[in-house]
């Protein structure tokens, strides 16, 4: 029964680990995807938007334009703050790994006691069949 909890926990942190290293790889390819990114400058330098006739009577002119504003403002800042996205990943990858640390010490303490139990089933198990 010690050779199955062990194996057990051989296979679940094997699993675990490569678990961790994919996620780590792939938020680094993410983050350095984001950081490559940048709104168009097209959308930037757009013509300025009138009131769609549908809104005509919900919208005023002044309302389209602090909204055009407020749009080209965001993009402006995307393209400031999306090359920063690419200093996230160490950070994130050592949070990813403290966390793979914690979850192997609950497996670790998981087997140890399940090993614990295991002996002391056995040598229970050993007692009976020994005194008549």
């Amino acid at each position: 029964m010690k050779k199955i909890v062990w194996i057990v926990f051989a296979v679940l942190a094997a699993l675990w680990t490569g678990l961790i290293v994919l996620a780590t790889r792939l938020t680094q390819w993410a983050l350095a995807a984001v950081a490559d990114a940048r709104v168009p400058d097209a959308a930037l330098a757009g013509p300025a938007w009138g009131v769609p006739p549908e809104a005509s009577g919900w919208l005023s002119p002044e309302f389209m334009h602090s909204l055009q504003a407020a749009m080209l403002y965001a993009a402006q800042t995307l393209n400031h703050l999306l090359p920063a996205a690419a200093s996230l990943a160490p950070w994130l990858t050592a949070l990813a790994w403290l966390f793979w640390g914690l979850v192997m010490a609950c497996l670790l303490v998981l087997a140890l006691v399940l090993h614990w139990l295991a002996g002391r089933n056995a040598a229970a198990s050993a007692n009976r069949q020994v005194t008549p």
